[in-house]
C-alpha cells in the first residue's frame, strides 16, 4: 500500500487582506470571519478568485471562542468582559456597513419583540444574549438545523434555532432552549449534529444519540440506565474523587491512571460516565415529553497519557472534535417555486484528535472505527471535510484521505457490493499527501473548496531556561516565565485554494503509473483513493466545484481502470471486475474489446476477466453477439478454461459463433473429458447443422437419467433467459416428451428455475402463449405438473399444483376435450407412484358404467384427487358449476364432493334418484363406524318408501332393498329390527330377514 504520495491538494495560494492581526479565525461555506485584537471582526466572502470584504463590526467583549452557522447565518461568541464570560449571538451581520457606524439591537433569548422590528432599518446588528448559569466553555453549531450548543463544565445546554416573521415580511430569528444534559465529565469541547452529541474531556470522547422512547421500543431496545462500572476502590476514594485527589502527601510521586477503554454501540453504555436531561423552555413543562427523550450512549473511549513525552512541557489531552454530515440533495416540492434543495444526511463522522494521533469513526448507521492516523508532528488542530483531513503542526500542513464517502455509499445505496455497483473498502489504509511547509502555524478552518491558515512567526527571545540535570523530575527545572514577543512577531493568513476533484484525481492516477508494473496492489490503492475523491464529490452537494458531466465522467473513467486492474492482476478481489466494468458506463462490445483476445497465451487473460466474461455471456448479455466477437470469445474459453466451452455456446448470446469451429472444439473437449454435458452440447450443435445422424449418436451415448443431469449443470441447453424453448427442447417435445419433463422437474427441485417460469415455457414451447384457459392446456405441461407432484413434498407447491391440475382435469370434463398428445402417465401410474391420487371408489366406478360413454382418463384422474385428502373441497366447489347435470361424469363428481363435506343423507337421495345401481356398493363404504346408523335411519325407509310406490317394480329398488334388510338384520337385534319394518309390508318378503335376525341374536 502506498502510504506517501506526491500529490498537491492546492492550486493557489492566496492572501486574506486583513488588515490587522488575527486573533482566530471563523469559516463558513463560503464566509471567513477574522477576530482581531479590540474585539473586532472582519467578514470576509471566500470565492475562487480570494476573498473579498464583506463588512466590519464590533463585539461587546473579548472573543474566547467563535463559531458560525450557516443556517440562520449567526455568528455566536463566547466573550470575556472582566474575567466574566458570556454567550452572545449576533445576527444580521451581513447588513452591517462597511465604513459606518451601524445601529446595533440588543435583546435576550426568548424576547424577540414584535413592534420594534417594524419599519426597523435593514442595516442593523442584533445581538441576542444568551444568558447561562455556569462560564460556558465551549460552543458548537448543528449543520443540519442550526441549533446552538453550549459546553459547561459538567453539563451541555441545547438551544433550539426558531425562525419567525416580525411583521409578516422581516424574517426574525430566536433560540429556545429545550434541553440540559449533565454528565460526568469535565468537557473540553462539543459538538452536535442531527441528534447526535459528541463530547469531549481530557483523555476522555463520549458520543450520545438522542432518541425517542417510542422508537426505541419499535426497535426492541428498552430503555435501560446505563451500567455503572463498580467503583475501583484502587481508583476512586471513599468520596468517589479520583484516587489521586486523595492519596496523602507520601504519594505524591505515584500517580494512577485508568487503561484504555473502547465502547461501540449498546456496548456503550457500560462506560460508567452518568448523564441525566432536564428538558426546559415551555415545552419542557410537559413531563410527557421529558420521558420520551433519552440519550443513549453509541461511543465511548478513554485514552491514556502518552508517557513517551513525559519528560516534554506538553500535556496530552484531546482536540478538535468534529461532527461532520454527508448530505444528499433533494428537490423538495415544499421549498417553493425557486427549486431550493433541501438536504437530507445519509452519513454522520467523528472526529477527534490526540497531540500525535487523529481518529476517525462513523456513528451513523453503524458505528465503528474508519481509520487511526499517525502524525510526524504534534498536531495543533485539524478539520475534516468529506474529501481530506487537513492537519496542522508548528510547521508544516498534512492532508490525510478520509474514509467517509465509502461509508455514505454504502448508506445510500444498497446495491453497493453487488454485482452491479462496487465501492472500495472504508478499512482501505489512509495514505497522506505532499506535505506543505508554513512556518508559526496557528489555527486551520475549512470554507467549502478553501483552507484558511493563520501563520505568527514570533522572534524568540533569548533562552534563560536553565538546563535541568539528568534525572531528576520534571518539577525541579526552571522555565522562563518571561512573556513571549508577541511584538515583534510577523503573521500572514492564507486563503488555499483546494485543487479541483477532477485535477486531483488525474494527478493521483498519473502518479500511480509508477507503481502498475513493479506493485500492483500499490497501483490499485491510489486507483481506490481517487474514485472515494470521486464519490465524495458525487455524494456532497457542497463540494459543487466541478461540472457534473465532468465529474461523472471521470468517474467512469476510474471506474473503467479500477475494472482493468482486476480483471489483469491476480489479485484476490478478482470479482470487483464485473461491477467497475459495469460503472464505467462502456458497451459490452467495448469492454471485451479492451483485451487482446487474440492472443495464443493463456497467461495473458486474468482470473478477473475470465469472471467478468463469463457472468456477461452466461447472464448478462441478452441479444446476439456479432459473428466475430463469439469466435473470439470462443477462442478465449479454448485458451483458458476449454471445459467452460460447452457453457459458453448454449448461451443465447453465442447464437451467431461458427457452428463448425464449435463442434471441433467439442469434439477435442469430449476426447479428453467426456460428460453428459459435453454429448448435450453436440446434439444441440448437431441440430443446428442439421445432422440428425450426429443428433442421435449424441444423445444415445448416455440413458436420460445421465442426461438430466447435463441439463441441471447448464440450464440453458433447455430454455434460455427463463421462459423462451431452445432447438433442443423443441425436438425433446417431439421426440423425447418424458425427458423434456424429467429434466424441467429436476431443474425446479435445484432452484435453477422456477414453477411460474416453466409455466410459461411449456406453453411457449406449445404456441400457447400466457393462456388462462384450462381447457386449452398443453399436455406436456400437465405431465409436468404430475411429475412435480411425485417429486415435491412442499406443502404450498403441492396445494397450488392440485388446484392446477384440478381445474384443467375439470374444464376437459365439463367440454368433453381431449389432451393434443398421450399423457405420459395413467391413473393407474399416479395412483402407485403419488400419495395424492387414491384408488377410486367401486360405487365411483359403478357411476362411471351407467354412462353411454366410456369416461375418460382425465376424469379418473380427478375422481382419483377426490378420493383422497390432499385437497380441500371447499375451495372447488365454486368450480362444480361448470359440470353439467345430466351426465354420469357430473353425478359423480358431486357425489364424491358432497361425501368428503360428510352429506352422506343427501348422497343417497341423489343415488336414488340418479344411479340407484351404486346405491349399496356407496353405502358399505361410506355408511361404516359412526354412520351405520344411516342403513336404518335413512337408507331403509327409504327403499320401503320407494318399492312401496309406483316404483316398486324396480327390480334394482327391490335387490337393492333385500340387501339393506340383510344388513340391518345382522346388526340391530331382533326387537330393534321388527320396530323397522312396514305395518302393511309383504310377510313372505320380510320374515326371512326377521328369522335370520333372530337366529343370530339367539347363537350370540
Amino acid at each position: 500500500m502506498v502510504r506517501v504520495y506526491d500529490c498537491h491538494p492546492f492550486s493557489s495560494q492566496q492572501i486574506v487582506p486583513a488588515e490587522h492581526e488575527p486573533d482566530s479565525v471563523c469559516c463558513g461555506k463560503d464566509t471567513l470571519f477574522v477576530l482581531s485584537p479590540g474585539c473586532k471582526v472582519a467578514t470576509f466572502s471566500v470565492a475562487h478568485n480570494g476573498c473579498e470584504p464583506i463588512c466590519t463590526f464590533s463585539t461587546l467583549g473579548k472573543v474566547q471562542k467563535i463559531t458560525y452557522s450557516d443556517r440562520g447565518s449567526y455568528l455566536a461568541a463566547i466573550e470575556e468582559n472582566n474575567k466574566v464570560f458570556s454567550l452572545r449571538v449576533y445576527l444580521n451581520w451581513r447588513r452591517c456597513q462597511a465604513s459606518e457606524i451601524s445601529r446595533v439591537s440588543i435583546r435576550m433569548v426568548g424576547h424577540a419583540l414584535q413592534a420594534p422590528f417594524i419599519g426597523a432599518p435593514k442595516d442593523q446588528l442584533e445581538i441576542i444574549e444568551v444568558p447561562l448559569s455556569e462560564p460556558p466553555i465551549s460552543i458548537a453549531c448543528c449543520p443540519v438545523k442550526g441549533d446552538l450548543i453550549v459546553g459547561c463544565q459538567n453539563k451541555v445546554v441545547l438551544f433550539r434555532l426558531k425562525e419567525g416573521l416580525a411583521d409578516g415580511e422581516s424574517p426574525v430569528l430566536d433560540f429556545e432552549r429545550f434541553l440540559i444534559v449533565h454528565v460526568a465529565l469535565e468537557l473540553l469541547e462539543v459538538a452536535f449534529c442531527n441528534g447526535c452529541l459528541a463530547l469531549v474531556s481530557a483523555l476522555e470522547v463520549l458520543v450520545l444519540k438522542l432518541q425517542n422512547v417510542q422508537d426505541m421500543e419499535s426497535e426492541r431496545q428498552p430503555q435501560i440506565p446505563p451500567k455503572v462500572l463498580p467503583p475501583n476502590k484502587e481508583m476512586y476514594g471513599e468520596d468517589n474523587k479520583p484516587a489521586e485527589d486523595s492519596l496523602s502527601q507520601g504519594q505524591d510521586d505515584f500517580v494512577l491512571f485508568q487503561g484504555p477503554l473502547e465502547l461501540l454501540g449498546e456496548d456503550a453504555s457500560g462506560s460508567g460516565v452518568m448523564i441525566s436531561l432536564e428538558c426546559t423552555g415551555a415545552e419542557g413543562l410537559n413531563t410527557e415529553l421529558q420521558d420520551c427523550l433519552h440519550f443513549q450512549q453509541i461511543l465511548y473511549r478513554r485514552f491514556t497519557p502518552d508517557l513517551s513525552h513525559i519528560y516534554l512541557d506538553e500535556k496530552t489531552s484531546l482536540h478538535s472534535l468534529q461532527l461532520l454530515p454527508i448530505f444528499a440533495a433533494e428537490d423538495s416540492e415544499s421549498s417553493g417555486s425557486q427549486g431550493r434543495k433541501e438536504k437530507r444526511t445519509i452519513s454522520l463522522f467523528c472526529f477527534f484528535s490526540l497531540p500525535h494521533k487523529g481518529y476517525l469513526y462513523s456513528v451513523g448507521n453503524m458505528v465503528q472505527e474508519l481509520s487511526a492516523y499517525s502524525y510526524p508532528e504534534k498536531a495543533k488542530q485539524a478539520v475534516l471535510s468529506s474529501q481530506l483531513l487537513h492537519v496542522i503542526t508548528r510547521n508544516h500542513l498534512l492532508c490525510y484521505s478520509v474514509r467517509c464517502s465509502a461509508v455514505a455509499a454504502r448508506d445510500v445505496d444498497p446495491e453497493i457490493d453487488t454485482n452491479n455497483k462496487a465501492c472500495p473498502p472504508f478499512f482501505l489504509p489512509v495514505s497522506a499527501l505532499r506535505m506543505q511547509l508554513f512556518i508559526g502555524l496557528r489555527a486551520v478552518c475549512h470554507s467549502r473548496n478553501h483552507l484558511i491558515l493563520l501563520a505568527k512567526a514570533e522572534v524568540k527571545a533569548p533562552d534563560r531556561q536553565t538546563e535541568s540535570k539528568k534525572g531528576l523530575p520534571q518539577r525541579s527545572r526552571t522555565v522562563n516565565n518571561a512573556p513571549p514577543a508577541t511584538a515583534n512577531c510577523g503573521w500572514n493568513l492564507y486563503c488555499l485554494q483546494v485543487i479541483p476533484t477532477v485535477q486531483l484525481c488525474r494527478e493521483m492516477v498519473e502518479y500511480s503509473l509508477k507503481y502498475k508494473t513493479c506493485s500492483p496492489q500499490s497501483y490499485v490503492h491510489l486507483l481506490s483513493e481517487a474514485h472515494l475523491i470521486l464519490k465524495a464529490a458525487l455524494l456532497d452537494p457542497d463540494l459543487g466545484q466541478s461540472d457534473s458531466k465532468e465529474l461523472l465522467s471521470a468517474f467512469r473513467e476510474n471506474c473503467l481502470q479500477l475494472g482493468d486492474c482486476f480483471s489483469q492482476f491476480e489479485v484476490d478481489d478478482f470479482h470487483f471486475t464485473l461491477p467497475y466494468y459495469k460503472m464505467s458506463g462502456k458497451s459490452l462490445s467495448d469492454l471485451i474489446s479492451r483485451i487482446p483476445l487474440w492472443e495464443n497465451e493463456p497467461q495473458k487473460f486474468g482470473k478477473g476477466f475470465m469472471y467478468f466474461l463469463k457472468h456477461l455471456v452466461y447472464e448478462e448479455i441478452e441479444d446476439p453477439l456479432s459473428a466475430e466477437m463469439a469466435n473470439q470469445i470462443l477462442q478465449v474459453f479454448k485458451l483458458t478454461e476449454p471445459t467452460q466451452i460447452p457453457h459458453a455456446l448454449c448461451s443465447p448470446c453465442m447464437r451467431n459463433v461458427c457452428l463448425r469451429t464449435a463442434w471441433d472444439h467439442l469434439e477435442r473437449l469430449d476426447s479428453i473429458r467426456q460428460s453428459p454435458l459435453v454429448s448435450l452440447t453436440k446434439a444441440t450443435v448437431a441440430l443446428r447443422i442439421e445432422d440428425q445422424h450426429k443428433y442421435h449418436n449424441a444423445m444415445r451415448r448416455y440413458p436420460e437419467m445421465r442426461l438430466v443431469s447435463g441439463f441441471v449443470e447448464e440450464p440453458n441447453l433447455v430454455r434460455h433467459h427463463g421462459v423462451v424453448a431452445t432447438d433442443l427442447s423443441r425436438e425433446l417435445e417431439r421426440t423425447q416428451p418424458g425427458l423434456l419433463v424429467v429434466a424441467f422437474v429436476a431443474l425446479l427441485k435445484s432452484d435453477k428455475i422456477t414453477l411460474e417460469e416453466a409455466d410459461l415455457f411449456f406453453k411457449g414451447l406449445c404456441g400457447r402463449g400466457n393462456t388462462i384457459d384450462e381447457a386449452e392446456t398443453p399436455q406436456v405441461l400437465v405431465d409436468f405438473w404430475e411429475a412435480t407432484l411425485i417429486s415435491f413434498t412442499e406443502e404450498v407447491v403441492i396445494e397450488g399444483l392440485l388446484m392446477k391440475l384440478l381445474s384443467v382435469y375439470l374444464q376437459r370434463t365439463a367440454r368433453k376435450l381431449h389432451p393434443d398428445q398421450k399423457p405420459l402417465k395413467t391413473v393407474e401410474e399416479l395412483i402407485n407412484s403419488c400419495s395424492h391420487f387414491k384408488k377410486i371408489y367401486p360405487w365411483i366406478h359403478i357411476i362411471n358404467e351407467s354412462s353411454s360413454q366410456l369416461p375418460s382418463e382425465d376424469l379418473h384422474k380427478l375422481q382419483s384427487i377426490l378420493c383422497g385428502s390432499s385437497i380441500d373441497i371447499t375451495s372447488v366447489l365454486h368450480l362444480l358449476q361448470q359440470l353439467p347435470d345430466d351426465d354420469a361424469a357430473g353425478l359423480s363428481i358431486r357425489a364424491l364432493c358432497d361425501t368428503r363435506l360428510g352429506k352422506c343423507e343427501q348422497v343417497t337421495d341423489l343415488l336414488l334418484d340418479r344411479c340407484p345401481e351404486a346405491l349399496l356398493s356407496f353405502a358399505s363404504c361410506e355408511m361404516q363406524q359412526g354412520k351405520q346408523p344411516l342403513w336404518w335411519k335413512k337408507l331403509l325407509p327409504e327403499l320401503c318408501e320407494r318399492t312401496r310406490g309406483p316404483g316398486g317394480e324396480n327390480q334394482i329398488l327391490v335387490s337393492s332393498l333385500q340387501e339393506t334388510l340383510a344388513v340391518v338384520a345382522s346388526i340391530l337385534p331382533p326387537l330393534d329390527f321388527l320396530r323397522l319394518l312396514p305395518d302393511d309390508g309383504t310377510a313372505s318378503f320380510f320374515l326371512p330377514h326377521l328369522l335370520e335376525c333372530s337366529r343370530k341374536n339367539s347363537i350370540s
